[in-house]
């Protein structure tokens, strides 16, 4: 009987893996997704890299005693090889992809988080300087000669609330929490003031202000977060 031929006695697999490659080494008929591209063309460096050097991928594969098999086999043990590599390869890049991904998204989730957490305090800042500045006004009178201060009294008790979370969030700064914890100790004598304020209360408490810069230390605390970038 005849010996079948060497062709004969490749796998039936192998056929189709030659087909397989075959059609990687045609890029004009990949697709036309640019990362399924590039991944097709790391594939096909590989390919190309084992058929150059299917020979002496035989030699250190196949045993002595059987030195007399032909390039033949020799091109098919790369082709075993390949399709051993490639999904490790596959599997390596694909990783990699995944965990830059990953660390993109973490990176992106804590730049938003800092945009809005330094957004919250410059909005605390700015609308403190706003009631500060309400508050030096002449307000209009209660019927017994006080300080008609209700609105004022009312910004004080929101504000006083954001500065409850803006506390318990954190500070962008050791200085900024300073100077929240000084808008945060005379919005609360504010809020706890009657609508109608006596005027010596009242300009107890302008003074209060004064003494300790809160409106132009607000307004520069404003001035530099904005300018980080916020």
């Amino acid at each position: 009987m005849t010996a079948p031929s060497d062709h004969q006695r490749l796998d039936p697999d192998s056929l189709d893996d030659a087909r397989l490659f075959e059609r990687l080494e045609q890029p004009e008929a990949w697709p036309e997704d640019p990362v399924l591209q590039a991944e097709l063309a790391d594939l096909l460096e590989l390919h190309l890299a084992l058929g150059s050097h299917g020979l002496a991928l035989t030699e250190a594969l196949v045993p002595a005693p059987r030195a007399h098999w032909t390039t033949t086999w020799s091109l098919a043990a790369a082709a075993v090889l390949l399709v051993a590599l490639v999904p490790a390869a596959y599997t390596l890049k694909r990783f990699q992809t995944l965990q830059r991904q990953a660390q993109d998204t973490v990176r992106l989730e804590q730049l938003a988080r800092k945009r809005t957490q330094d957004r919250a305090w410059i909005a605390f800042f700015q609308q403190s300087t706003t009631l500060l500045q309400d508050f030096e006004q002449n307000p209009a009178l209660c019927k017994k000669g006080e300080e008609d201060r209700h609105q004022e009294r009312d910004m004080a008790v929101i504000l006083l609330e954001a500065s409850h979370q803006l506390a318990a969030q954190g500070a962008p700064s050791r200085e900024a929490e300073i100077i929240r914890a000084s808008l945060h100790a005379w919005l609360a004598e504010v809020a706890f003031e009657d609508n109608c304020l006596n005027p010596e209360r009242a300009r107890e408490l302008r003074q209060w202000a004064a003494t300790h810069n809160l409106e132009s230390e607000a307004e520069r605390m404003e001035r530099r977060l904005r300018g980080d970038g916020a």
